[in-house]
C-alpha cells in the first residue's frame, strides 16, 4: 500500500508536457498597453503550407505578452499549416473585457488526433483586440497559428531557419532543460520502483510454489511409509489364518473326517 502510494505521488509531482506561460508573464504592468509584435508574424495563417526553405518555428519564441494583427485560430487545422509541420491552435474560450487575464489551452495538431499536445496561454480582452501570453514550444517545426486567411510571403530579409540563427534566451532554455531533467529523473525513479516491486512479487510467488512443492511432496512420502508399514501387518494376519502343521483344513475338520472313517 505504501509503495502504491509512493508511486502515485511521484507521478503527481512529475511535470508533464505543458509549457505554463503564466511563469514568464507575471507583473504588474498592463499587457494592453505593453505587449510587443508577434514574433515572426509571417505566413502565420492556416492557409500558409510548410515552407521547408525557412521552416518558422516557435521553439526560440521568447515567452511574453504580444499582440497580433489576426486572432489566434480556435479550430483544429492541419498538418503543414500555418507555416509548419504541426500547427499549434487555440482550444479555449475567448474572454471579455471584464474577465481580465485568462489562463486557456494551447493545442498542437499531431498525426492521429487534433491535441497531442498541449500548452498554456493567458489571454486578455483589451477591448479592440487581444493579447496572448506565448509559451516557447517544445520542438521545431511547430508554429502557432494566427487567423485562417492571409499572405503567406516571407520578408525577403529573412534567412532560413537554422541553429545558429536563433537565439535561445538563457532563462527559458534553462527553466525547460531542468523541467526536462526533473522529468527524466522521476521516470527513471518510477521504472526502478515498478522493478523493485515486480522482484518482491516474483520472489513472494516463488516462495510460494516451492512451498507448495514441499507440502506435496511430504504428502506422497507420508502415504509410502505408510502402505510399507502396512504390509507385514497384513502378513502375520495371513499366517494367523494359516491352518496349524500345514493342512489345506482346520484342525476340527480333520478330527471329525478320521472319526467317520472308523
Amino acid at each position: 500500500m505504501k509503495i502504491a502510494t509512493f508511486i502515485i505521488f511521484i507521478v503527481c509531482i512529475s511535470p508533464t508536457h505543458v509549457v505554463e506561460a503564466t511563469y514568464y508573464c507575471s507583473g504588474t504592468d498592463d499587457p494592453c498597453t505593453q505587449a510587443s509584435t508577434l514574433f515572426e508574424p509571417y505566413a502565420r495563417t492556416e492557409n500558409c503550407k510548410h515552407d521547408g526553405v525557412h521552416s518558422p518555428c516557435d521553439r526560440y519564441i521568447t515567452p511574453r505578452w504580444y499582440v497580433t494583427d489576426n486572432p489566434i485560430l480556435d479550430q483544429c487545422p492541419d498538418l503543414l499549416s500555418c507555416g509548419a509541420v504541426y500547427p499549434v491552435w487555440f482550444n479555449g474560450s475567448f474572454p471579455s473585457v471584464g474577465d481580465g487575464i485568462t489562463t486557456e489551452q494551447l493545442c498542437k495538431t499531431g498525426f492521429s488526433d487534433c491535441c497531442s499536445r498541449t500548452y498554456d496561454i493567458q489571454i486578455k480582452n483589451c477591448g479592440t483586440h487581444y493579447v496572448y501570453c506565448l509559451p516557447a514550444l517544445d520542438a521545431c517545426p511547430e508554429r502557432i497559428c494566427f487567423g485562417t486567411n492571409g499572405s503567406c510571403e516571407y520578408p525577403t530579409t529573412t534567412a532560413p531557419t537554422t541553429l545558429k540563427s536563433k537565439n535561445v534566451p538563457s532563462k527559458t532554455f534553462n527553466d525547460l532543460k531542468s523541467r526536462y531533467g526533473l522529468a527524466i529523473g522521476s521516470v527513471v525513479v518510477l521504472v526502478l520502483i515498478l522493478i523493485a516491486v515486480g522482484g518482491v512479487v516474483g520472489l513472494y510467488i516463488y516462495k510460494k510454489k516451492k512451498h507448495e512443492r514441499e507440502v506435496s511432496q511430504s504428502r506422497i512420502v507420508l502415504v509410502e511409509e505408510e502402505s510399507h508399514q502396512g504390509t507385514p501387518r497384513m502378513e502375520e494376519s495371513n499366517r494367523a489364518m494359516t491352518p496349524v502343521g500345514g493342512h489345506s483344513a482346520p484342525p476340527y475338520l480333520n478330527f471329525q473326517l478320521s472319526k467317520s472313517r472308523q
